[in-house]
Protein backbone atom coordinates (compact mmCIF):
# COMPACT_ATOMS: atom_id res chain seq x y z
CA UNK A 1 0.00 0.00 0.00
CA UNK A 2 1.90 2.88 -0.73
CA UNK A 3 0.02 6.57 -0.61
CA UNK A 4 0.89 9.92 -2.24
CA UNK A 5 -0.79 12.60 -1.17
CA UNK A 6 -0.87 16.30 -2.92
CA UNK A 7 -2.01 19.09 -0.18
CA UNK A 8 -2.50 23.03 -0.77
CA UNK A 9 -0.97 24.00 2.75
CA UNK A 10 -0.88 27.68 4.86
CA UNK A 11 2.27 26.96 7.42
CA UNK A 12 2.52 28.46 10.47
CA UNK A 13 5.32 31.16 9.05
CA UNK A 14 2.63 32.02 6.54
CA UNK A 15 4.00 30.35 3.76
CA UNK A 16 2.05 28.95 1.55
CA UNK A 17 2.28 26.16 -1.15
CA UNK A 18 1.65 22.80 -2.47
CA UNK A 19 3.67 20.04 -0.47
CA UNK A 20 3.50 16.02 -1.36
CA UNK A 21 3.36 13.50 1.50
CA UNK A 22 3.82 10.12 1.15
CA UNK A 23 3.19 6.60 2.89
CA UNK A 24 4.23 3.22 2.45
CA UNK A 25 4.20 0.53 5.49
CA UNK A 26 7.17 0.98 6.24
CA UNK A 27 8.70 4.86 5.18
CA UNK A 28 6.56 8.03 5.04
CA UNK A 29 7.71 11.38 3.72
CA UNK A 30 5.39 14.25 5.54
CA UNK A 31 5.63 18.32 5.81
CA UNK A 32 5.07 19.71 9.26
CA UNK A 33 3.11 23.42 10.15
CA UNK A 34 6.53 24.46 10.76
CA UNK A 35 7.44 23.72 7.00
CA UNK A 36 10.39 21.30 8.29
CA UNK A 37 9.88 17.90 6.71
CA UNK A 38 10.03 14.60 8.46
CA UNK A 39 11.23 10.87 6.55
CA UNK A 40 10.63 7.81 8.76
CA UNK A 41 11.70 4.81 7.56
CA UNK A 42 10.60 2.04 9.79
CA UNK A 43 12.84 -0.74 8.13
CA UNK A 44 15.81 0.71 8.36
CA UNK A 45 14.86 2.56 12.01
CA UNK A 46 16.09 5.76 10.87
CA UNK A 47 14.17 9.58 10.79
CA UNK A 48 15.62 12.31 8.97
CA UNK A 49 14.20 15.62 9.07
CA UNK A 50 14.79 18.70 6.55
CA UNK A 51 15.08 22.22 7.54
CA UNK A 52 13.97 24.18 4.34
CA UNK A 53 14.49 27.46 5.63
CA UNK A 54 17.85 26.64 7.11
CA UNK A 55 19.05 24.37 4.09
CA UNK A 56 20.29 21.42 6.78
CA UNK A 57 19.24 18.25 7.37
CA UNK A 58 19.36 15.96 10.94
CA UNK A 59 19.62 11.84 10.55
CA UNK A 60 19.95 9.79 13.20
CA UNK A 61 18.48 6.17 14.27
CA UNK A 62 15.44 5.94 15.85
CA UNK A 63 16.87 4.93 19.09
CA UNK A 64 19.20 7.91 19.21
CA UNK A 65 15.91 10.10 18.51
CA UNK A 66 16.39 11.70 22.72
CA UNK A 67 19.73 13.19 21.70
CA UNK A 68 19.12 14.46 18.45
CA UNK A 69 15.85 16.23 19.86
CA UNK A 70 18.41 17.36 22.39
CA UNK A 71 20.73 18.30 19.25
CA UNK A 72 17.48 20.32 17.29
CA UNK A 73 16.76 22.29 20.08
CA UNK A 74 19.61 23.93 21.08
CA UNK A 75 20.17 24.87 17.51
CA UNK A 76 17.06 26.79 17.45
CA UNK A 77 16.08 27.71 20.96
CA UNK A 78 18.85 30.39 21.03
CA UNK A 79 16.37 32.88 19.38
CA UNK A 80 14.04 32.51 21.80
CA UNK A 81 16.08 31.69 24.83
CA UNK A 82 15.35 35.35 26.62
CA UNK A 83 11.40 35.19 26.18
CA UNK A 84 11.62 31.32 27.45
CA UNK A 85 13.67 32.86 30.45
CA UNK A 86 11.81 35.67 31.29
CA UNK A 87 8.04 33.45 31.25
CA UNK A 88 9.38 30.37 33.14
CA UNK A 89 6.91 30.70 36.28
CA UNK A 90 4.10 31.41 33.87
CA UNK A 91 5.05 28.29 30.94
CA UNK A 92 4.88 26.29 34.42
CA UNK A 93 1.44 27.36 36.23
CA UNK A 94 0.14 26.56 32.19
CA UNK A 95 1.61 23.44 31.68
CA UNK A 96 0.45 21.79 34.86
CA UNK A 97 -3.59 22.72 34.66
CA UNK A 98 -3.36 22.04 30.23
CA UNK A 99 -4.39 18.56 30.52
CA UNK A 100 -7.46 19.36 32.01
CA UNK A 101 -8.69 21.99 29.32
CA UNK A 102 -8.10 19.10 26.60
CA UNK A 103 -11.13 17.67 24.97
CA UNK A 104 -11.45 15.73 21.74
CA UNK A 105 -14.54 15.87 20.32
CA UNK A 106 -15.74 13.16 17.41
CA UNK A 107 -18.84 14.06 15.76
CA UNK A 108 -20.48 11.07 14.34
CA UNK A 109 -22.69 12.65 12.14
CA UNK A 110 -21.41 15.31 9.55
CA UNK A 111 -19.25 13.64 6.70
CA UNK A 112 -17.06 15.38 3.57
CA UNK A 113 -15.89 14.17 0.71
CA UNK A 114 -11.96 15.25 0.23
CA UNK A 115 -10.14 14.04 -2.69
CA UNK A 116 -12.34 11.48 -3.78
CA UNK A 117 -12.08 9.83 0.37
CA UNK A 118 -15.38 10.23 2.80
CA UNK A 119 -14.00 11.59 5.86
CA UNK A 120 -14.61 11.86 9.25
CA UNK A 121 -14.35 15.69 11.48
CA UNK A 122 -12.65 15.63 14.50
CA UNK A 123 -12.10 18.33 16.66
CA UNK A 124 -9.34 19.03 19.50
CA UNK A 125 -9.47 21.92 22.10
CA UNK A 126 -6.31 22.77 24.01
CA UNK A 127 -8.03 25.43 26.58
CA UNK A 128 -7.78 29.02 25.39
CA UNK A 129 -4.51 28.04 23.22
CA UNK A 130 -5.29 26.02 20.71
CA UNK A 131 -8.94 24.83 18.38
CA UNK A 132 -7.75 22.38 15.91
CA UNK A 133 -10.52 20.50 13.05
CA UNK A 134 -9.26 17.19 11.00
CA UNK A 135 -11.09 15.72 8.48
CA UNK A 136 -9.88 12.02 8.16
CA UNK A 137 -10.42 9.22 5.48
CA UNK A 138 -10.87 5.91 7.46
CA UNK A 139 -10.28 4.03 4.07
CA UNK A 140 -6.78 5.64 4.09
CA UNK A 141 -4.58 3.34 6.55
CA UNK A 142 -1.17 4.65 7.12
CA UNK A 143 1.46 3.37 9.72
CA UNK A 144 0.97 5.72 13.12
CA UNK A 145 4.79 6.75 13.60
CA UNK A 146 3.44 9.60 16.01
CA UNK A 147 4.70 7.57 19.28
CA UNK A 148 8.46 7.62 17.47
CA UNK A 149 8.52 10.88 16.18
CA UNK A 150 7.02 12.39 19.10
CA UNK A 151 10.03 13.74 20.82
CA UNK A 152 12.04 14.57 17.65
CA UNK A 153 9.00 16.40 15.88
CA UNK A 154 8.28 18.43 19.79
CA UNK A 155 12.06 19.37 19.20
CA UNK A 156 11.37 21.38 16.13
CA UNK A 157 8.92 23.34 17.58
CA UNK A 158 10.38 26.47 19.08
CA UNK A 159 9.14 27.31 22.93
CA UNK A 160 7.51 25.09 25.54
CA UNK A 161 3.57 25.51 25.21
CA UNK A 162 3.88 25.34 21.40
CA UNK A 163 5.80 21.98 22.10
CA UNK A 164 2.74 20.66 24.20
CA UNK A 165 0.57 21.37 21.40
CA UNK A 166 2.25 19.76 18.88
CA UNK A 167 2.46 16.58 20.96
CA UNK A 168 -0.90 17.01 21.20
CA UNK A 169 -1.29 17.16 17.31
CA UNK A 170 0.66 13.62 16.78
CA UNK A 171 -1.49 11.72 19.84
CA UNK A 172 -4.65 12.28 17.27
CA UNK A 173 -2.79 10.20 14.98
CA UNK A 174 -3.89 7.16 17.25
CA UNK A 175 -7.37 7.81 15.72
CA UNK A 176 -7.95 5.84 12.80
CA UNK A 177 -7.96 6.50 8.97
CA UNK A 178 -5.44 9.51 7.23
CA UNK A 179 -6.15 13.34 7.65
CA UNK A 180 -6.73 14.91 4.41
CA UNK A 181 -7.82 18.71 5.74
CA UNK A 182 -6.82 19.99 9.31
CA UNK A 183 -7.29 23.72 9.93
CA UNK A 184 -5.03 24.70 13.63
CA UNK A 185 -5.37 28.62 15.81
CA UNK A 186 -2.64 28.48 17.79
CA UNK A 187 -1.35 31.15 20.98
CA UNK A 188 1.40 30.95 23.18
CA UNK A 189 3.71 33.37 25.87
CA UNK A 190 5.86 33.58 22.52
CA UNK A 191 3.94 33.05 19.39
CA UNK A 192 0.66 32.81 17.29
CA UNK A 193 -0.81 31.88 14.12
CA UNK A 194 -2.68 29.74 11.76
CA UNK A 195 -1.92 26.87 9.89
CA UNK A 196 -4.06 24.69 7.65
CA UNK A 197 -4.11 21.65 5.31
CA UNK A 198 -5.94 20.47 2.28
CA UNK A 199 -5.73 17.51 0.32
CA UNK A 200 -5.87 18.21 -3.84
CA UNK A 201 -5.29 14.94 -4.55
CA UNK A 202 -4.92 11.24 -3.68
CA UNK A 203 -2.92 8.70 -5.76
CA UNK A 204 -0.95 4.84 -5.38
CA UNK A 205 2.00 3.83 -7.21
CA UNK A 206 5.69 2.95 -6.64
CA UNK A 207 7.71 5.99 -4.70
CA UNK A 208 10.56 7.00 -5.81
CA UNK A 209 13.80 6.37 -4.31
CA UNK A 210 14.60 10.10 -4.87
CA UNK A 211 12.06 10.65 -2.19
Amino acid sequence: ARVEIRGSTVEANGDTGIRTSYYSRKRARVTAPTGMEFIYDTQARRVTIIDPAKRRYYSAPIAEAESLATKILRARRAELRPKIEANQEKWAEILSSFSDSTHVEKDEVTTRTIAGYPCTRWKLRAGSYMTHERWSARALSVPNFGPEMEKIVMASVLDPLGSQLMKLLLQMRSQPGLVLESSTEFHTLTQSGTFSYRALKVGSGTIPDSV
